[in-house]
């Protein structure tokens, strides 16, 4: 707070000077460093006035108090992702305020500050991730020549009117600068927590020759995601609230044993239906892989809809070339869904929703393995038997990649093409004009049409292959709740229950309701 009057100065001058403007009123709280008499005869003698709130009501300077929650919020976050001790606050503080100055304003209509200040174009092709790890390369005139040509260091901040980057050196425990950097965005050095960083407001920094700053490789790929409600392991604050067993010895002693039981049989039926496995005695020199029991309640509201249980393989034990070769399996990509629903609204389509049940249980195993008969329904007389897995079964790695080249095969088979951009995208063309687009995410599907009938066809289709569930006009997708008005072709999307969800799951449904703490020329 010392220097609050001394960098006032500096901000006072720069201002004036850049914008050709004088600067009338500063409005500030009653705290010592804007009262000192020093302070007041500044303002005085540069004919500014001085605004000073009520003592104990910061509503009055509402901008500037809940930009500094902002700037402390985002500093926490950086600094516990980074892993750093409080020392390096400052650094952090700096580098949140130099990426906000970098960010759309809301209120300057989502415009760049720096760009409006400046009226340059802002780049973005240099920043990196907060405390990383980095390799500073070090000038040939500054080493001898068995000295590393690099340096391992934390990425701690830009250099702003400074070229280069801020480096954090943990070996001599000082802030060093360079444009000459190898950074390693996904690693951090974790030796700190057993230094005493230095305080941040009065450290040296040392200069480095700068020299070209290296580009990064940036790889953007989907992973496949299992169904949302099919094999989420339960957390205890869920068990708690929701009152779903945790494993098969729980169900046992549950309230509602009965309901649960009904649901695993239900599931050994669609196993057997389906042809997953068979008993087996295990081959000599081959191991087993286990499997639980993962339970879940679906809900209408407080209202529960059905007890699901699902049969899950502890996949994790599973071995690269023995067990599995490849896992990928793309999902549908958000842009994707926007534009199909766009196109609903817009051009008043049929928009059709589809489930797979038990999606994973159809794909074709290439792979020999071999799992423990499920827990509460071994069978009689059989109890040293395997289970020889004929079909793909959820928790398996190769799974999800097995469900998608199976459907894939069919989409395929029934005249549709994948698009390019998207390859959960499939689209069909007939002669008469009409389109069918369906998208697949999983075991979810979006239909988007023009024929009614022809859409009824294909559903026939699918569930001759697969068992299928039809949900009829979308309502929802990825936990988005979907209404329409098609007479004013208008579509919402919505997350309240999912909120809802969040606010159970963590124990907050009755707390008691706080206006959120956004900045206030927000408008919502």
């Amino acid at each position: 707070k010392s220097q609050v009057f001394k960098y006032f100065q500096h901000y006072h001058a720069m201002v004036e000077r850049e914008t050709g403007l004088k600067l009338k009123c500063l409005r500030t709280d009653n705290g010592g460093e804007y009262t000192s008499k020093e302070f007041r005869d500044y303002c005085s003698n540069h004919g500014m006035r001085h605004e000073k709130t009520v003592p104990g009501t910061p509503q009055h300077n509402g901008v500037a108090e809940r930009m500094n929650r902002t700037i402390v919020e985002k500093v926490r976050c950086m600094l516990r992702m980074a892993t750093l001790p409080k020392p390096f606050w400052g650094k952090a503080v700096n580098t949140v305020v130099y990426l906000i100055n970098r960010s759309p304003s809301v209120p300057l209509n989502f415009e760049i500050s720096e760009k409006a200040w400046t009226g340059k174009d802002v780049g973005y092709s240099h920043l990196r991730v907060f405390g990383c790890k980095a390799f500073m390369h070090v000038p040939k005139e500054q080493r001898s020549k068995l000295d590393d040509k690099a340096i391992p260091c934390i990425f701690v901040g830009y250099g702003d009117e400074e070229f280069g980057y801020r480096l954090w050196d943990p070996k001599k425990k000082k802030t060093v600068r360079s444009k000459d950097v190898v950074f390693h965005e996904h690693e951090k050095i974790n030796d700190l927590k057993e230094e005493k960083a230095t305080r941040s407001s009065g450290e040296g920094v040392e200069d480095l020759t700068p020299a070209k700053t290296p580009s990064r490789k940036i790889t953007d790929e989907e992973e496949v995601q299992a169904p949302e409600d099919e094999t989420e392991e339960p957390t205890i604050e869920e068990d708690e609230a929701k009152g779903e067993p945790e494993n098969f010895q729980e169900v046992q002693s549950h309230k509602d044993k009965n309901c649960w039981m009904k649901a695993m049989q239900e599931e050994m039926n669609s196993l057997q239906k389906n042809n997953t496995y068979e008993l087996v005695e295990l081959p000599k020199g081959r191991k087993t892989l286990k499997n639980k029991w993962v339970f879940k309640l679906k809900k209408d509201g407080d209202k529960i809809v059905r007890y699901k249980a699902r049969l899950v393989v502890k996949g994790f034990s599973q071995k690269k070339g023995i067990d599995f070769d490849e896992i990928f399996s793309p999902v549908v990509k958000m842009s994707s869904i926007r534009v199909v629903l766009g196109l609903a609204a817009s051009m008043n389509l049929e928009l059709e929703q589809l489930d797979v049940k038990t999606a994973f249980l159809h794909g074709d195993l290439h792979e020999e393995i071999y799992m423990d008969q499920p827990e509460g329904f071994e069978e009689h007389g059989k109890e040293h038997m395997v289970c020889k897995l004929n079909k793909s079964l959820y928790g398996l790695k190769q799974a999800p990649r097995q469900w998608y080249k199976k459907f894939d095969s069919f989409m395929m088979s029934h005249g549709y093409q994948r698009t390019n951009a998207d390859p959960c995208v499939y689209i069909r063309l007939f002669p008469n004009g009409n389109f069918i687009i369906l998208l697949l995410y999983v075991d979810d599907m979006l239909i988007l049409g023009q024929d009614v009938e022809k859409i009824c066809r294909l559903k026939e289709e699918l569930s001759k292959s697969f068992d299928m569930k039809d949900l009829g006009p979308a309502k929802q997708i990825l936990g988005m709740a979907i209404t329409r008005d098609r007479k004013a072709g208008k579509l919402w999307l919505s997350q309240e229950k999912y909120v809802e969800r969040l606010l159970e799951r963590f124990n907050m449904k009755h707390a008691k309701p706080v206006s959120t703490p956004l900045a206030n020329h927000f408008k919502l």
